[in-house]
């Protein structure tokens, strides 16, 4: 009997001893977690005509390395849809940033895995969603590394773009954001600063809460941000990637919102 216990005992502790270790270890995380890496997904998602005119679904799954900086490496197909399927599939994985993993709260290297799924029933409905199934780049030739450059790096910086002469980023807030009903309830104020990066295309993607306000003002700032249209930063007469940051202010007190862009500088 007295045997039986001490191997129970010993059974338990290597139980836990392993349990210790899978929570000392947090894997990669993908700038702007789950949420928002579905909703830029489903914008940049352009499927393949070959595989439309096939009738091609399926889920690519991919196998990678997350290294110490946040870099990837040794990219692999382990599951494949199709030829086109699975360019496109890279394609949308290589404008993903990544936190890396820790351990102890150290950085390490991981191996990691990542799906995207292609429903052509699905894609037809987000295209008739999204307006376009296509879409055009607002300058041309556009840099094909995927590098993502701070903003002093870049000849010309990412601008908004408005429809007026007269409209500018402060008139844009004000006529778009809404002071969420939760926050006004509970009389919170604050500052959220938002990091992205703009696009080639002109989009925004990688959204990064460097400072949170309560009461539905990060996710009204991050909606109406969203909203916006840039032309995209140049470098080498190339547009190129580039990191942005906004900052918007949600006024209890004078019952306001509204915006700026800070100083140019390297968002990490």
């Amino acid at each position: 009997m007295k045997r039986v216990v001490v191997i129970l005992t010993v059974l338990i502790l290597i139980f836990e001893d392993f349990s210790l270790v899978a929570q000392e270890i947090s894997p990669p995380v993908c700038y702007g977690k789950k949420r928002l890496l579905k909703e830029f997904i489903k914008e940049e998602m352009i499927y393949p005509q070959k595989a439309l005119q096939n009738k091609t679904e399926g889920t690519v799954v991919l196998s990678f390395i997350v290294k110490p900086d946040g870099s990837t490496t040794d990219l692999k197909i382990t599951k494949s849809v199709s030829k086109e399927i699975d360019k496109e599939a890279t394609r949308i994985f290589n404008k993903i940033l990544w936190y890396p993993a820790t351990e102890l709260g150290k950085p390490i290297a991981y191996l990691h895995l990542f799906e995207i799924k292609f429903s052509i029933k699905k894609y037809l409905k987000l295209c008739k969603a999204r307006g376009y199934e296509y879409f055009a780049y607002p300058y041309q030739p556009v840099d094909s590394s995927n590098t993502v450059y701070p903003l002093n790096d870049t000849d010309v910086r990412p601008k908004p773009i408005f429809t007026s002469r007269n409209y500018n980023f402060s008139s844009f807030m004000a006529n778009n954001l809404k002071y969420p009903e939760a926050a006004f309830k509970q009389n919170i104020s604050g500052m959220v600063k938002l990091n992205f990066v703009v696009e080639p295309s002109g989009r925004i993607s990688n959204i990064i809460v460097e400072k949170r306000v309560g009461g539905g003002c990060t996710e009204e700032a991050i909606r109406v941000v969203k909203l916006l249209k840039w032309n995209p930063g140049l470098l080498n007469n190339k547009a190129v990637r580039t990191f942005m940051s906004l900052e918007i202010t949600f006024d209890i007190a004078k019952q306001t919102v509204g915006g700026k862009i800070p100083t140019p500088g390297q968002v990490y």
